[in-house]
């Protein structure tokens, strides 16, 4: 594998770089340094014990006696993420001469504080406690948190027997969800957004005019919409030749009370789309509608 180095140097604290210690010892921690500076040079993405000694390029068995040693000087601390691990330079980035500590290139690490934004997107997907907490104290996007649900729960992946323990290997590792899934996750929570100020709104009360009903033409240019959103997010989850030959052109003919009707472009597509596809594409509309939604089709897109 490739090590992804710095763009110039290493920041290694001067404690480090002047150790009385054997040299083969600090040139191990300024390499595992050089991993982390992706990320402020608190910690590693999460790796596997073979990918740490081909990154640093360390014998397993020197690179083992060597993560002890630097763990016992306190150096170094070392979590687990499944089969994987995080390695946390307790001495690592340069504070600013403002700070005036008493080692001016030293920083501890203490207990990360928790992201509520990144708490909120775990306790969404599934991750109960103690799993969540110890995730929200990793450096995540929360953004990242619904991607991989959104992965993991494509139909090409319905052989995966946990896929919310999937998703949690995936957050641990640090590895960045495939484009198409922060896309679509993306524009989801922006109409998890829309939606909540939709109801701040509604919330209000009717203007002065009285009017409280959402006019026809506005019920069914939202729900176009919607159903626009959902058509982006039904891609991902089905093959290309599946999309193309029964939902591609289909479009919303009439909309209200929790309903929506909808034309394809075939008379055949109907009967399979409501006796194969309806419960996927129902649960799909619901999330960008926030509620059941029933749907039926009807030939003449």
């Amino acid at each position: 594998m490739k090590a992804a180095l710095p763009p110039s140097y290493v920041n290694t604290p001067v404690p480090i770089a002047y150790a009385g210690v054997d040299d083969a010892l600090i040139v191990t921690m300024t390499r595992i340094l050089g991993l982390c500076w992706a990320y402020e040079y608190e910690r590693t993405p999460a790796l596997t014990p073979e990918q740490v000694a081909e990154l640093t390029g360390r014998p397993r068995s020197t690179l083992y006696r060597h993560l002890k040693q630097l763990r016992d000087m306190q150096w170094l601390r070392i979590d687990q993420a499944g089969r994987r691990i995080i390695l946390r330079p307790v001495k690592a980035r340069v504070v600013g001469p403002a700070e005036k500590e008493a080692t001016s290139m030293v920083r501890p690490t203490g207990e990360p504080a928790p992201n509520k934004a990144l708490l909120q997107a775990l306790a969404e997907i599934g991750i109960e406690n103690p799993k969540r907490s110890q995730l929200a104290g990793l450096d995540i996007d929360p953004l990242w948190v619904h991607a991989w649900h959104l992965w993991a729960r494509h139909p090409h992946r319905q052989s995966l027997t946990n896929p919310v323990g999937n998703v949690i290997l995936k957050l641990e590792s640090g590895e960045r969800p495939p484009a198409e899934f922060l896309r679509a996750a993306e524009q989801q929570t922006r109409l998890r957004e829309w939606r909540r100020q939709q109801e701040e709104d509604e919330g209000e009360g009717p203007g002065e005019d009285g009017q409280s009903e959402p006019e026809p033409e506005s019920v069914l240019a939202e729900a176009c919409r919607i159903w626009a959103r959902s058509l982006d997010e039904l891609k991902l989850q089905m093959t290309r030749a599946t999309f193309d030959a029964w939902l591609r052109g289909s479009q919303v003919v009439e909309a209200g009370d929790g309903c929506l009707t909808i034309a394809v472009r075939y008379a055949f597509a109907v009967d399979w789309l409501q006796n194969r596809l309806l419960p996927v594409i129902e649960r799909t509309v619901a999330r960008h509608t926030g509620g059941d939604v029933k749907i039926t089709f009807v030939a003449g897109a």
